[in-house]
Order: C-alpha cells, then sequence, then structure tokens
C-alpha cells in the first residue's frame, strides 16, 4: 500500500510524483524507482522484498502498476522499521510475549533504486497490478496463511482464559461460562472457516488449488468487528487483576518483598510465581505495545474492513440466492 499522505488523490496526482513508490526512469538494463510503501512485517529478516501495489489504480497511475523483487541491501533501498518492542520489554519473565514473538514491521523507502529486468515481473500494466492479486490465488493464499495465524492466535487466548478462571476460582460461575461460550463460539466459527477453505478449495485447469474464497473473506469481513469484541471480554473476565501484578519477576527474590508476593499473590491452587507468570503472559497478550499493536493488525492487516466486505460481496454466490427467490416467485405465478 502506498503511505497515507493524500488518499483523496490518485498516485499521479500526488504534489510530488515520488511520494507514492513508482517508475522514474527507464534503461536499458531495467528500471529505476523512487518513493515509499508500506508495510513490510519482518522486512529487516528478509532477503529480498517484492514490491507492487494492491491499493486500486487509475488511468495516468501506470508508473506506479509495477512488480519487482528487490534485494534488501540495493543502494538506495532503505527499511525504516518500527522500534522493536523487546527492546524496553526484553525480559522474559516479566514479557513473555513481546521479549520473544515480536514481529518488526518496516516503511520502505526507494531512492533511485535500479531494478535489472530480470527481476521485474510487471511493467507499468494497470491491469496485470491489479490481477495479479485476483487472477491468481495469490491473495488467497496469504490471507489463507493469516487465518491459520488467526486461529491459533484465538485459541492461545482462550487457553489463557480458561487457566486464569481455574486458577482465581471464577471457572465454575454460569457468567463466566456464559461469556466464554460466547468467546469459544466466535472461535470455532474461524476454525471452522479455516477448515472450509481447504475442504472446500478447487483446482483449476491448470493445477493451481484455489482456497475457498467465500469462507475466507466470510471471516475476514467480519474479523474487525471479533477481535475488538474477544479482547474487551477477556479484559472483562479478568478485571483488575493484570493492572495489580508487581513491578518485576525480582519481587518474589528479594527478601523484603518476597513474603508479601507470597502471601497475597497467590491463589487458591496456585503460588505467587505461577499466578503472576500467568497474568503477565495475558497482560503481554493484550495490554501492552505488542498487546495492542497485535490488536491493530488483526483489525486492518486485510485493508479497511468496507474492502474486505467488497470482497465478500464479489465472492458470494449471489447467482445460487437468487434462483432461489425466482423459483419461489415461478412457483407462485404457476398456481
Amino acid at each position: 500500500m502506498p503511505p497515507q499522505i493524500d488518499r483523496s488523490k490518485p498516485a499521479h496526482q500526488q504534489s510530488d510524483p515520488t511520494l507514492y513508490a513508482g517508475v522514474v526512469k527507464e534503461r536499458d538494463d531495467g528500471i529505476v524507482l523512487s518513493g515509499a510503501q508500506q508495510l513490510a512485517s519482518a522486512g529487516v529478516l528478509s532477503d529480498y522484498v517484492y514490491v507492487s501495489c494492491i491499493h486500486p489504480l487509475r488511468p495516468g497511475d501506470e508508473n506506479y502498476a509495477f512488480g519487482v523483487a528487490i534485494p534488501v541491501n540495493a543502494p538506495g533501498m532503505r527499511l525504516y522499521p518500527r522500534r522493536p518492542y523487546a527492546l524496553n520489554n526484553g525480559d522474559p519473565n516479566d514479557y513473555p510475549l513481546s521479549s520473544r514473538f515480536d514481529e518488526t514491521d518496516c516503511f520502505v523507502v526507494l531512492d533511485n533504486v535500479f531494478v535489472p529486468w530480470e527481476k521485474v515481473f510487471i511493467y507499468r500494466n494497470l491491469e496485470v497490478c491489479r490481477d495479479q492479486w485476483w487472477k491468481t490465488p495469490s491473495h488467497a493464499y496469504g490471507n489463507l496463511q493469516a487465518q491459520a495465524r488467526y486461529a491459533t492466535k484465538l485459541r492461545f487466548m482462550m487457553g489463557l482464559l480458561k487457566r486464569m478462571n481455574e486458577m482465581t476460582g471464577n471457572d465454575a460461575h454460569p457468567q463466566v461460562q456464559q461469556q466464554m461460550g460466547e468467546m469459544a463460539a466466535i472461535v470455532a466459527m474461524v476454525e471452522g472457516m479455516l477448515e472450509a477453505q481447504e475442504t472446500q478449495a478447487t483446482i483449476d485447469a491448470k493445477g493451481v488449488v484455489w482456497p475457498h474464497k467465500p469462507s475466507l473473506y466470510a471471516i475476514m469481513a467480519l474479523q474487525s468487528e471479533f477481535n475488538p469484541r474477544l479482547v474487551s471480554m477477556m479484559r472483562e473476565l479478568t478485571g483488575a487483576a493484570m493492572i495489580t501484578l508487581p513491578s518485576s519477576h525480582r519481587d518474589l527474590e528479594s527478601p523484603l518483598t518476597a513474603p508479601d508476593m507470597e502471601r497475597f499473590m497467590r491463589s487458591s491452587n496456585a503460588d505467587a510465581a505461577s499466578r503472576i507468570a500467568l497474568m503477565r503472559m495475558a497482560w503481554d497478550f493484550i495490554g501492552t505495545e505488542f498487546g495492542n499493536r497485535s490488536q491493530q493488525y488483526e483489525m486492518f492487516y486485510g485493508g479497511a474492513s468496507f474492502l474486505v466486505k467488497q470482497n465478500m460481496y464479489r465472492a458470494f454466490d449471489f447467482g445460487r440466492a437468487t434462483a432461489m427467490v425466482d423459483d419461489a416467485l415461478a412457483l407462485c405465478r404457476s398456481n
């Protein structure tokens, strides 16, 4: 996606033609690109970055309709990663998720980057630039693995909550079971849609497997609504416990503070160290920078919700639905 500078104008009408990543020069041996693009998750760990555009392009935007593979050490290629959360949250005892699973996001700047023709796959072609996502299964493949990640994350969340409820003695309360049941229903829907993408996949005439797109886009269309609700319910079930934890696991080691920790931070069925470790993991899951980045990512990784819902609109079998209505109307007329 291009940077969020002025989305009211197409690429070629921006105040500076090199704000969006685009072609600035054609040479006998390749092309030269300048501009910026976002966002390259884990780009700093990559050997190559594939740069193209999924943002809708218009006639006049041909210089921005390309697809290239650029080595990350190419002259003029700059990656600006956000600050890693593990820099300040590096102790796995206090930040068990931030310290291990942070996925660094990068802003990509191209400053007259040369790309040889053998690494240019799309060049100044609006139709092919668009169709690479929709007339191949690339968009579905990318989001299928994202849904596998999301389903795994939700299962982990439910495991955290189950252990916390057991530890606090709330697991048998009807109100808690009702909330957990509602959350479990959403998680089961995500898992079911993930499996449906695979079990209802099709193979085209060229032997290419296509995940079932209606199942994919159905859950993506609602994910931006589901995820905040799930996180909010998790906050409600955990209450103030996550924000009244000691400042560090070292409070369990100091002769001055350890007795208080052991006495007041335990639960009826777990010692203080076990309870604090579980609560810290829950806080890292939803309350720290790591947790809040995850919330934002799950809401917008597939694009703005209206765009994802438009994908669902295009994927749904309206022909089958309207045929049922037409058959019912024909039956009425025949009687």
